[in-house]
């Protein structure tokens, strides 16, 4: 069986379809997490995906937030499967959910419904054949743990006591004689080896948390100095009732001094080009189960997230169950075809129509529709003059309108001249040239009294009338060419007036809106830096600097980023 766990950061982000990117990952049971999706946003292509059954958990705080799924392969159908772990998302009545909750005396109400509200883990309970041919009962526990917010202090102690809840739910599962899988983003780091700076992971902040996932673990993976530093009893992040070293770790079973090997990468800093991240995303499974272990790899060549894929594979198979669990999101109203859409609440319904029909209702309805024929019948032209005279008066209603309705004027009619009556004046700056132009046309030309004599006298003869046409011809001819040269020398002036007009706006334009300077060259590369802007709450937020472009990486790397940084003055206003 093949186990593969990813932090996928935003489900619908994804740039292939669903189900074509189940299938690149090669894997019989896939666990996402952080799916930033709620109830309202799942759509069928997600929710039901051919060969594959899905189980989520969705935030009921916060909309995009949170959440996560579980797709199990067909052959890999679970036998049960529930939401949270707490037990106080199930339906009532429910049969068919995993169960074996552990002791919680020491949590509240109120804080069990918070530590499950935010939509963090789904549990599905596979049967699985051993290589010996018996079968045993394995739980597979999806979960994204909270992360430590600095600003917010109340989030630590939040998921210190998820941590809690958990390894109590675990553990009890343990108890019950099933295998359990803990596998997803567990927001904590546990040797040095796993971050690329541990000495700015979080600060004390991360020594509670890497000391739970330390004593989790078997007893010869813990690291001592973890162990020496703190005790989650006397901070009451641990509850008194669990024990402990039943878990290994996956990955650092097989590559215990593998260096480098990290899950996620900050994007923001483009962190990853230089591999400068931590591992986050863990497969712990029970230390029974562990002789099945065959592999585990971290699939770092694979994009889309800021966190990378984890698989594991494992000596046994999964029987597949022969009905799926109530809480696969096949069975959902919305998919499954029993939820009433909304029209259906403001569509009137008809009923069918009745057979057993009195014989006086056939006469009183054939009629009625009888009157309505013979009024018809007799009343054609009656009905089509209403018509033709009720068209008539639309058309010259809307004939009308449309007259008095002004002409669209575009965008670049606020900008281009309007032209004038005349045919060649082509601007206000060429008034004059015309007005000349015109002047000298009237002392150059005869054919107005040319063309007067020709309408006022009356012609007898051939000769006389052709020599008239001739001369008016000629002088037509030559009055063009003069237009034309006019035309064309009003054009050229003209165009290089606008072209000095333009010239002049750009660069008004350019003294009026200048661009940013020149990004300064950083000193370790001789490279321009790039802008930045501080998106952090404080009082630098909003401000902008200057830092170097390459990615972020370790001190002595000398690909990595410099330390050039520099702020941009304030405008003054």
């Amino acid at each position: 069986m093949k186990l593969l766990t990813w932090n996928i950061n935003g489900i619908r982000a994804s740039k292939i379809p669903i189900h074509q990117l189940l299938e690149s990952l090669q894997a019989d049971i896939i666990c996402f997490q952080e799916t930033k999706i709620t109830r309202d946003m799942l759509d069928e292509m997600t929710a039901i995906v051919d060969g594959y059954n899905a189980f989520f958990s969705f935030s009921r705080k916060r909309s995009g937030y949170s959440g996560v799924v579980t797709y199990c392969k067909d052959h890999c159908l679970p036998v049960k499967a529930e939401e949270g772990l707490s037990g106080t998302l199930n339906k009532k009545g429910a049969d068919d959910v995993v169960g074996y909750y552990g002791d919680h005396s020491e949590f509240s109400k109120d804080e069990l419904d918070a530590l499950d509200a935010e939509g963090r883990t789904v549990i599905t309970q596979h049967e699985i054949r051993n290589p010996d041919g018996s079968c045993s009962q394995m739980a597979i526990i999806n979960v994204y743990c909270p992360r430590y917010d600095s600003e917010n202090e109340e989030r630590h102690s939040f998921k210190l006591r998820f941590f809690a809840l958990l390894q109590t739910r675990a553990e009890a599962l343990i108890e019950s004689g099933s295998h359990v899988i803990i596998l997803g983003d567990l927001n904590t780091t546990h040797q040095n080896m796993d971050h690329c700076e541990p000495d700015s992971e979080g600060g004390s902040h991360s020594i509670p948390s890497r000391c739970w996932l330390n004593q989790m673990l078997c007893h010869k993976q813990q690291t001592d100095e973890l162990s020496d530093k703190s005790d989650l009893h006397d901070k009451d992040t641990q509850p008194a009732t669990v024990t402990g070293g039943h878990f290994v770790d996956t990955f650092r079973y097989l590559h215990p001094d593998q260096l480098e090997a990290y899950t996620n990468w900050c994007t923001l800093t483009g962190a990853r080009q230089t591999n400068f991240g931590r591992r986050l995303d863990y497969i712990l499974c029970n230390e029974r189960l562990n002789s099945a272990l065959t592999s585990c790899c971290i699939m770092a060549n694979i994009d889309g997230s800021d966190h990378c894929p984890v698989k594991a594979s494992f000596n046994f198979s999964v029987v597949t169950a022969l009905k799926a669990p109530s809480h696969c999101a096949k069975f959902m109203p919305e998919f499954a075809g029993k939820q009433q859409k909304l029209s259906m609440f403001f569509t009137k319904s008809y009923g069918k129509p009745s057979t057993d029909m009195s014989g006086n209702n056939n006469i009183v309805q054939h009629s009625a529709s009888t009157e309505w024929k013979d009024k018809r019948k007799h009343s054609p032209h009656s009905l089509k003059r209403q018509s033709s005279e009720s068209l008539g008066s639309q058309k010259k209603k809307g004939k009308s309108c449309l007259e008095n309705k002004p002409k669209q004027i575009n965008l670049m009619g606020f900008f281009n001249k309007k032209p004038s009556s005349c045919p060649g004046q082509l601007g206000r700056n060429s008034s004059s040239e015309l007005d000349e132009f015109k002047n000298s046309k009237k002392t150059s030309s005869d054919d107005s009294d040319i063309n007067d004599l020709s309408e006022s006298q009356e012609v007898t003869t051939e000769p006389s009338i052709s020599s008239h046409l001739e001369i008016s011809s000629k002088n037509v001819q030559d009055s063009s060419l003069l237009e034309a040269d006019k035309e064309e020398l009003i054009v050229s002036k003209v165009k290089s007036t606008t072209d000095q007009t333009s010239n002049s706006q750009v660069l008004a334009w350019k003294n009026l809106l200048k661009g940013p300077p020149p990004a300064p060259l950083c000193p370790g590369h001789s490279e321009p830096c790039v802008l930045r802007t501080v998106k952090k709450p404080g009082p630098t937020q909003g401000r902008q600097f200057y830092t170097c472009s390459r990615p972020d990486g370790a001190a002595n790397n000398q690909e990595a980023r410099c330390n050039f940084f520099k702020w941009i003055k304030d405008l003054k206003k």
